[in-house]
């Protein structure tokens, strides 16, 4: 009769959390991806052990394993993932079959029950006391072995049965997705309209941790996007863990170390990655759960800035006295044009984000006097410009026709005589001819240049020519030009044009 080979015996080991490196990239939308190398101490052979601290919004089939370090040859086998599991319930279905003791308090003191734990019925556990059963009540005081507690955990975990070739310690690179940490950003400015130039120009980030589980002293990385890809299902779900292949030990490598180097000791560092700007925090953060962290993702200071006055497009109506005009002043803004280059303290890939606007005031104490954004990202050496939500209070402007003139109407056909054919209404051209002014106001101490832009019918005639204008430019019925106007003055510009209505 031949034997039979006995199943080697599977080694349970308590929780494991082990981690030492986390890293990990927060998206605007969609889940953060997370990567972590897990120190682990497995016997030869096959083993159960829980990888604790996990996100409580693990998206299901996302984990993937990325390299493996050892002494040996570590066949991962089957991952499942579980909640926290961590209560008192949990720990006595584990206890069933093990010595516990129950500690009583009673009026005469405390009274002991030891014996092996058969069943937990409700509040009463039934023991075998030396070969006799004894039904006891459960209480809050009890003692029992603390292998009770393998596999068990306060936070969400990876349950692994890894079977080592040798005894010895591993490392385990894992990847996988969670939802719950999102960023936003916001941008400050600390202007001075004197120098011209941003005392201060720095991006705040504000990272929200709502996954579950607390972020411990990670590398934190940013992409400006959403992380798509991970459908209804996938986010729903966490059944189905994929079973990972064998993985022979090797050095660790690939994309786990980044080189990268600060613009400045508050700044993060900038790459490329695709089509996609990635930006790499300087020091690395601890986020508790429900927790949210601000830190700078840049800093810079003397930033020169070419602040520009501008009246925008606007209407024109016949006012030829101008009471009305004078009365009804329209507003003329400021944006402010930024050089984003290294010589100019910047150089930096700007995400899109709000601007907060500070300037200080007599005594020197900032005030939030505007707002302003960007709007789409900015490259390194591309320039931009921040317009200001709040017009200038100290430069205003009019517009108004004072003269306008359209050509009659033609006379209407005669009625046809009966017998007669009817005759072609041959159709006369109309043209209407307008003179247009415009009038900026300084109120200031000292000259401000402003940049008008106007609309101009198409294939208009100019009749009589602008004039005290700088860099004039019509194209396609689109025309702009500046205007000095002298500090505490005002200066007039007018043209007369001609164009076919009708």
């Amino acid at each position: 009769m031949s034997q039979t080979s006995q199943p080697k015996k599977t080694k349970v080991l308590a929780s494991n959390s082990g981690t030492s490196e986390v890293e990990v990239t927060a998206y605007t939308s969609g889940p953060a991806i997370f990567r972590e190398k897990r120190q682990l101490q497995l016997p030869a052979g096959k083993s159960k052990l829980t990888l604790s601290g996990l996100p409580e919004t693990f998206v299901a089939n996302s984990l993937t394993v990325t390299d493996v370090v050892g002494e040996g040859r570590l066949k991962l086998g089957a991952l499942s993932y579980r909640d926290a599991s961590l209560s008192l319930q949990a720990i006595l279905e584990q206890a069933v079959g093990t010595e516990v003791t129950l500690i009583e308090r009673t009026p005469a003191g405390e009274l002991k029950t030891t014996g092996k734990l058969l069943h937990v019925l409700g509040h009463q556990a039934v023991l075998d006391c030396q070969g006799r059963l004894t039904i006891a009540p459960l209480t809050d005081r009890l003692t029992l072995d603390p292998a009770t507690l393998a596999g068990l955990s306060t936070t969400a975990s990876l349950q692994l049965e890894p079977t080592a070739s040798v005894a010895g310690p591993y490392t385990v690179g894992i990847l996988f997705a969670a939802d719950g940490l999102a960023w936003t950003l916001n941008y400050e400015v600390f202007y001075d309209e004197n120098s011209e130039k941003m005392a201060r120009f720095a991006c705040w980030v504000n990272l929200t941790n709502k996954s579950g589980a607390g972020i411990d002293n990670a590398k934190v990385k940013l992409i400006f996007g959403a992380n798509t890809g991970y459908n209804d299902e996938n986010r729903n779900s966490r059944k189905n863990m994929p079973r990972m292949a064998a993985m022979s030990a090797a050095p660790m490598g690939g994309g786990m170390a980044l080189e990268s180097a600060s613009f400045d000791v508050d700044s993060a560092a900038v790459e490329s990655v695709g089509a996609q700007k990635l930006y790499t925090l300087p020091d690395t953060l601890s986020i508790d759960n429900d927790e949210t962290k601000q830190t700078l993702l840049f800093l810079s200071e003397a930033v020169p800035v070419t602040a520009e006055h501008y009246l925008g497009y606007g209407g024109y109506s016949l006012d030829p006295d101008g009471q009305y005009t004078e009365n009804n002043k329209l507003p003329v803004n400021v944006r402010l044009k930024v050089v984003n280059t290294k010589e100019n303290s910047l150089g930096l890939a700007l995400p899109p984000g709000s601007v907060k606007v500070f300037e200080k005031d007599s005594s020197g104490s900032l005030q939030r006097t505007d707002s302003s954004r960007i709007g789409d990202h900015v490259a390194s050496g591309e320039n931009f410009e921040l317009a200001l939500a709040t017009p200038s209070k100290d430069v205003k402007a009019t517009r108004r026709l004072t003269f306008l003139k359209d050509d009659p109407m033609p006379p209407a056909p005669p009625a046809p005589v009966d017998g007669e054919p009817k005759k072609e209404v041959v159709k006369v051209p109309r043209f209407r001819e307008e003179e247009r002014e415009i009038v900026l106001y300084n109120y200031k101490d000292r000259d401000v240049e402003v940049k008008v832009q106007d609309s101009v019918p198409h294939e208009a005639e100019v009749l009589k020519e602008l004039t005290g204008v700088k860099g004039f430019a019509n194209v396609g019925g689109v025309s702009s030009f500046s205007v000095v106007v002298p500090k505490n003055g005002k200066a007039k510009v007018s043209y007369r044009i001609k164009y076919r209505i009708g």
